[in-house]
């Protein structure tokens, strides 16, 4: 479902993490043997002496494959980073202010990158690399997508295109660099952690592609390796970083010369940041203010927004920008009047807001338009997927309109491209999520007492956590079940399920459920979760007439569609409960005093699902059982990997990661995130 928010020391008590097809073909004769691969540029460490930096590049590459070339800072770290085309025919990079870059080589020729960057020293430094494009001649093709740089310790993911055919295999293999372990339970796809180096280090991928009749070609992938020192771990909760715990990986403003570029990511994206102690070094809002200090509280315009974008690819910015100048709703845009900044990162996920630095980090995968922009996106799962594991049952969800789901199937296996008015479906609920949990450790109401010359969780440390807007709601509006509290503890936080959890029958969690006044499971994970799904919810139906599914339906199997999960409770629009209305009011008036109450008063009554029909049955309410007819069923017969995309994304944890908690206490601490 929606966005995690950050891990923190029990020191603060509950401190805030706020952190919530194409196929390749056979022959029917033999082929000719594939070209001998050319040697590869880059050895186990593109460092070799004492040099201040290296740069290399593959030597050569066949048209219409992935080429590539990156940056190594061989005695520190590198800064403004800009790689430009100076020769070829003209190409496009989507991370020409990253360390590595890649590009498909349309025609034979040499294709030459300057690259400028400031070193370890602060010296300004150039390079350049060429890459000579030949005529392409193997019959079976295969490429990776794409060269990536990443910080060590991060998760790196590696896809293979085509996908497989029937008939075909994959074999990758590492053949250069600090062996890493290379999880390929997806043989179109290789996931790993980058490993620990004492300096910027490029690793060497190769996947080897063999058809039915035993043709078979080659592709390999350079990723550079980062030397950045990420906050230490804290098992104990005692120590003062902010992100320790968590994977801090580069990102830049995304307008390089605007008012608060200079703070922007020193101040909300460090490894270096502490909180607390001797070394607390926060940035006082003095330096980064809150987006309502420079607005007043009104409606802020697009570039007042946009000043406060921090990404890991261009793209990012200018696709968040489009969003923000064409779909944002007025609602939404002032809710961002809560953040000091907007990150937005190919590595961040899920995605949270954090109380310590006021920010939002946001997944990437919710804004790409094109198949290129994903290529350059982590695919690694949000690592609490398989906590439900010992459970038998499942939580799905979704939001509808006119009896269709708002959400397309986009699975990684297809190239297919979005339009930028998709986007309100794809991450309106993420925002207004997220943007809740901004405004409720930061209520407007609040916002004109603030103190300059304390930082933004100084500001609002005062009132946490018996202040929040979430937790009067919840002393005011408690929710009763301890059963659906302990299966939070489980799904969400990775808490040993008990014999008696673990024999609960759907029936039994929907009984469990149903009385209750939360509109989610996920409103039992913390109570500021609670209240930023009871806004989200609102605020979807509020400006765009989306009303959310929620049900409890057996267990979600590999083999399982959206056609035979059986739905055993669900409703539409439960919020429109007259139990679950009173907690919405109050939310509504404490996150969005500009709206009229009233609303939530005139929401609709919800629907209730057909218990014993499937999920894709129940996606016409109301409707005499049987399940779909005519077109719409024709509509959700989808091939076999975008129905289970779509059946995903419909799991209360799945790809697109859960809503996460925004703050932290002692019974609430987030396990630590790893590679699943």
């Amino acid at each position: 479902m929606s966005a995690l928010t950050a891990l923190i020391r029990p020191v603060l008590l509950a401190l805030i993490a706020a952190i919530a097809a194409c196929g390749g073909g056979s022959d029917s004769s033999p082929p000719p043997p594939p070209p001998t691969p050319a040697a590869p540029s880059l050895g186990a460490s593109t460092c070799t002496g004492t040099e201040a930096f290296s740069v290399v590049a593959d030597a050569s590459a066949m048209v219409g494959k992935v080429a590539g070339a990156v940056l190594a800072g061989c005695s520190g770290s590198l800064a403004n980073v800009n790689w430009t085309q100076t020769a070829g025919v003209p190409v496009t990079l989507l991370s020409p202010r990253t360390q590595a870059i890649s590009f498909e080589a349309p025609a034979a020729g040499t294709y030459t990158f300057t690259v400028t960057f400031v070193d370890a020293n602060g010296a300004l430094n150039s390079a350049t690399v060429s890459v000579n494009a030949v005529a392409a001649v193997t019959a079976t093709p295969v490429m990776i997508r794409v060269d990536h740089a990443a910080r060590k310790g991060g998760n790196v993911s590696l896809r293979a295109w085509p996908s497989l055919a029937s008939g075909e295999t994959n074999t990758w293999a590492q053949i250069a660099g600090p062996p890493v372990t290379l999880d390929a339970g997806d043989p179109n796809r290789v996931l790993f952690v980058a490993p620990d180096v004492a300096r910027d280090t490029a690793l060497i991928f190769r996947v080897t592609r063999r058809s039915a009749s035993g043709a078979t070609d080659s592709d390999d992938a350079y990723v550079l390796i980062e030397n950045y020192t990420q906050a230490p771990p804290d098992p104990n909760g005692t120590l003062p970083h902010v992100f320790s715990d968590l994977h801090v990986s580069r990102t830049y403003p995304y307008r390089a010369n605007g008012p608060f570029a200079s703070a922007l990511v020193g101040c909300t994206y460090n490894a270096a940041l502490e909180y607390t102690g001797g070394g607390a070094n926060l940035c006082p809002l003095s330096t980064l203010p809150l987006l309502h200090q420079t607005t007043s509280g009104a409606l802020p315009t697009a570039d007042q927004i946009m000043d406060r974008v921090i990404v890991s690819h261009d793209w990012m910015g200018q696709v968040f920008e489009q969003f923000v100048r064409t779909q944002a709703t007025p609602d939404m845009l002032r809710l961002l009047n809560g953040v000091t900044a907007i990150v937005i990162g190919a590595q961040v996920r899920p995605s949270f807001y954090y109380a310590l630095t006021g920010a939002i980090y946001l997944d990437a995968d919710n804004f790409w338009l094109t198949a290129a922009q994903r290529d350059v996106i982590n695919e690694a799962p949000d690592f609490r997927s398989d906590f439900d594991r010992d459970l038998m049952y499942s939580g799905v969800w979704r939001y509808t309109g006119n009896n269709q789901s708002i959400f397309l199937p986009f699975p990684a296996t297809s190239r297919i491209s979005r339009d930028i008015t998709y986007l309100l479906q794809e991450a309106g609920w993420l925002m207004y999520h997220e943007l809740a949990h901004a405004s409720d450790f930061m209520p407007p109401a609040a916002r004109a007492s603030l103190n300059n010359s304390l930082s933004a969780w100084r500001n609002i440390e005062p009132r946490f956590p018996a202040l929040l807007p979430s937790t009067l709601m919840t002393n005011l509006y408690p929710l009763q079940s301890a059963q659906m509290v302990g299966l939070a503890q489980i799904k969400f936080f990775g808490a040993t399920a008990t014999a008696a959890q673990r024999a609960y029958t759907p029936v039994d969690v929907a009984n469990f459920f149903a009385p209750d006044r939360a509109t989610d499971e996920y409103n039992y994970s913390t109570p500021r979760e609670d209240l930023a799904m009871t806004f989200e919810e609102f605020m979807m139906t509020r400006n765009h007439g989306w009303r959310r599914d929620v049900a409890i339906t057996d267990k979600i199997t590999a083999t399982t569609t959206s056609g035979t999960l059986i739905v055993r409770w669900g409703q539409r629009g439960r919020l429109g409960e007259a139990s679950i209305k009173p907690r919405a009011r109050y939310a509504v008036e404490q996150i969005a005093p500009w709206v009229n109450p009233v609303e939530v008063d005139n929401l609709p009554v919800p629907i209730a699902m057909r218990a014993g029909d499937s999920w894709a049955s129940n996606l016409v309410l109301p409707a005499p059982p049987g399940g779909l007819a005519g077109p719409l069923a024709l509509r959700l017969e989808t091939d076999l990997a975008s129905e289970r995309w779509l059946l995903q994304r419909a799991m209360t944890v799945g790809r697109h990661g859960t809503h996460g908690d925004g703050h932290w206490t002692p019974n609430e601490r987030w396990l630590r995130q790893t590679a699943r």
